[in-house]
């Protein structure tokens, strides 16, 4: 099978910047509620990007990947993949209306799996490309998870994980490979009993027309718990599996819901957290697009090169694990 290889990143952030002292005065207003510094205590973040009210979900994926298009050309992009746990509306497919603004003319569809929507894309993508049903797939993600975070001050503690959320968009394109870079390995493990620890329960059949139930609610720390209860047995195959060891990985792009994720994955990878890019102070948790936002900033940064070693780790709702192994 030949390798495939991601050819280009690209991010968007929003411009407005919302730190935890914003947060918590909107929050405060009739009475206190949040302690002051209690957010960046709780999540160890300072601020996060919040989009405009008028800005879609699809502007966020779009503006993320409109570099890549123009570059590349809209004209040899042959897929496109919305991948995010947002979404436009319930219908059509938010593809369709990335694909419009912009330009495109390939078949588009949408993946969610919460946040690893854009590293299950990857499997996609991958997939299709070696398998000969296209040369080359744009993923791309708008996450304008800000809809979802309480601020009326009727929040309960249910609520609180919301607080990190941030606005953000990502897109990637995946090319076949002409050396020894690109994916190696990849493998998905899904725990579905955890499903409601992390939810945003309005707009689907079981509550659909409550608008109380369109905020975030989740417990992040069980979250935790069961990644490590699943996630050290888990990396441990993906090891054995593919003859990878934590110590032959430069990167390890992660999901970033606080900033005590990275202990955790580093306890369940064996990968010291100096090798995990975090963007997760000035971004907050910014579901699907955080490891291409990380991946971004190791690029521009100039810490990520090709030839390097790299490990994707995703963390999701549902409860679900996506380990990638691939050379930069």
């Amino acid at each position: 099978m030949p390798n495939v290889r991601i050819a280009q990143v690209s991010s968007y952030l929003p411009d407005r910047v919302v730190t935890n002292e914003e947060i918590e005065q909107q929050v405060n207003v009739e009475k206190q509620l949040l302690p002051p510094g209690i957010l960046e205590k709780l999540f160890r973040n300072r601020e996060r990007r919040f989009a405009a009210r008028d800005v879609q979900t699809s502007d966020l994926a779009a503006n993320a990947a409109r570099p890549i298009v123009e570059q590349f050309g809209a004209e040899r992009i042959e897929y496109l993949i919305f991948a995010g746990a947002c979404s436009d509306l319930i219908e059509p497919a938010t593809a369709n209306i990335v694909q419009h603004k912009l330009g495109l003319r390939c078949p588009a569809f949408d993946l969610k799996n919460a946040c690893n929507s854009f590293v299950d894309a990857i499997t996609v993508a991958n997939s299709f490309i070696q398998t000969g049903v296209c040369g080359n797939v744009l993923i791309v993600t708008g996450e304008k998870l800000s809809d979802g975070v309480r601020l009326d001050g009727n929040h309960t503690a249910a609520h609180l994980a919301a607080f990190s959320l941030g606005d953000a968009g990502a897109a990637m394109l995946l090319t076949l490979s002409d050396n020894e870079s690109g994916i190696h390995f990849q493998k998905k493990l899904t725990r579905g009993q955890h499903w409601q620890l992390c939810t945003i329960k309005g707009g689907g059949s079981m509550f659909p027309q409550e608008p109380h139930m369109n905020y975030f609610e989740g417990s992040t720390s069980e979250l935790k718990s069961v990644i490590l209860e699943e996630g050290v047995a888990f990396v441990k195959a993906c090891y054995e599996e593919s003859g990878w060891s934590a110590d032959m990985i430069d990167h390890l792009f992660t999901h970033q819901v606080s900033g005590g994720t990275f202990r955790v994955v580093e306890q369940a990878t064996g990968i010291p957290v100096e090798r995990i890019t975090s963007v997760f102070e000035k971004s907050g948790n910014t579901a699907a697009a955080s490891i291409p936002l990380a991946i971004c900033d190791a690029l521009k940064a100039g810490r990520l090169k090709r030839g390097d070693k790299v490990m994707l780790f995703g963390i999701a709702a549902g409860a679900s694990l996506s380990i990638q192994f691939l050379t930069w």
